[in-house]
């Protein structure tokens, strides 16, 4: 766990990761390839500017009126937002933080680090994750899964 504040702007961020040896080395028709490692991990992080309201998360009951559709006026351009009825949201959850976990693979292909992790985002509550993304992807694109393939060293 960090916790920066910098230039009037404060952030908090942690990672947490479990590395853990899967196959040691595998003997191919090529030859000798690599071990292929695993590991579970968790991020979360928040920023914020120095006094401005900063509340990266709350488990106070909030009344919300998610925003369903977005109507463009043909005419003049202008954005107006369509709400649904007002909700009560209540139990924890993130509010201006973010977070993720995930798991993922490594091993060295051609003198390279090669990594395939897959990982889902969370805010801890569903109910939140479908209002405040609902009218645009809706929660279930906001928790589907995204698969990514890097190259580099761990650090």
């Amino acid at each position: 766990y960090e916790y920066l504040e910098f230039i009037g702007h404060k952030a908090f961020f942690a990672n947490v990761e479990l590395r853990f040896p899967l196959v040691t080395a595998m003997a191919t028709p090529i030859g000798i390839l690599g071990g292929i490692r695993g590991a579970f991990f968790f991020n979360i992080g928040a920023a914020g500017i120095n006094n401005q309201p900063f509340t990266p998360y709350t488990s106070e009951p909030e009344e919300v009126s998610p925003v369903m559709q977005v109507i463009t006026d043909p005419n003049t351009g202008l954005l107006t937002p369509n709400r649904a009825n007002p909700m009560t949201l209540s139990g924890y959850r993130l509010k201006e933080a973010r977070a993720s976990y995930g798991f993922g693979l490594s091993t060295m292909a051609l003198g390279f680090p090669i990594h395939f992790d897959w990982s889902w985002r969370t805010l801890f509550n569903e109910t939140w994750e479908n209002m405040l993304f609902g009218g645009f992807t809706g929660g279930e694109a906001f928790r589907r899964a995204k698969f990514d393939v890097w190259i580099g060293y761990d650090f």
